[in-house]
């Protein structure tokens, strides 16, 4: 069976909260669709918690991260795909559900590139500590008023996008979540259809971040200036 959607979601030892999602994706999505667990080892608590429920596994895919972290998880679990339709999702966002069949409802109208955002009317950013938060909006007012890319939130690595645009270009990052910078940079220079439409990000209390903000801060630049380049037609996609 070919599903519309294919929900890449990367993880790492989310037995508590894995079980919430995939039951809270079942009720809120009216299409077809497959669930691609990306995971970096064979012990990771998250499989034997998914293996152990009452979930009907049928549209469950459990795809072994070619490499490890969660950038190379997702372009693992983009290369396994077989929908028409990507969406990266991350395990602890129980906030955003219904959002995800108005995103299929634009591809569907044509939109290539659908960017969840924090920055817009209606986004909200809430309970990062001040580091986290400062480098997070420093790095969208750079992208987008220096780098000039037309959008608020390039690095939410939450993104719905149709597969067949990846046949124009390849994605080369391999550090946090830059693929959503690299994905949303290369898209607008190849004139792809993107809106971006108002998300949440709430931090959840007492869960340690998976952000690791100065070790991935140089790849993240990296794309910026990458961005820049193109801007300045210095280089060409």
């Amino acid at each position: 069976m070919k599903y519309k959607l294919d929900i890449i979601i990367p993880v790492y030892n989310e037995d508590k909260i894995i079980l919430d999602l995939l039951s809270n994706l079942d009720r809120n999505i009216s299409f077809s669709f497959r669930i691609l667990i990306c995971y970096d080892y064979e012990n990771d608590t998250t499989l034997n918690k998914i293996l152990n429920s009452n979930l009907n596994l049928k549209n469950i895919l459990f795809v072994k991260n070619k490499s490890s972290g969660p950038n190379n998880a997702i372009l693992t679990g983009i290369e396994k795909s077989q929908a028409d339709i990507l969406l990266v999702y991350m395990v602890d966002d129980l906030i955003n559900l219904s959002l995800i069949n108005n995103m299929i409802g634009l591809i569907d109208s044509g939109y290539d590139l659908i960017i969840p955002s924090r920055f817009v009317d209606g986004g909200k950013f809430i309970g990062a500590n001040l580091f986290k938060k400062i480098i997070t909006i420093l790095g969208f007012i750079s992208i987008h008023n220096i780098a000039g890319i037309p959008y608020k939130d390039c690095t939410n690595a939450f993104k719905m996008f149709k597969t067949n645009i990846l046949n124009e270009f390849k994605l080369n990052s391999n550090i946090g979540f830059t693929y959503a910078l690299e994905l949303t940079i290369k898209s607008h220079y190849k004139k792809k259809k993107i809106v971006e439409i108002p998300s949440q990000w709430i931090e959840i209390e007492g869960r340690k971040s998976k952000f690791k903000i100065l070790n991935w801060l140089p790849h993240y630049l990296y794309w910026f200036f990458y961005a820049i380049l193109l801007n300045m037609k210095i280089i060409k996609l």
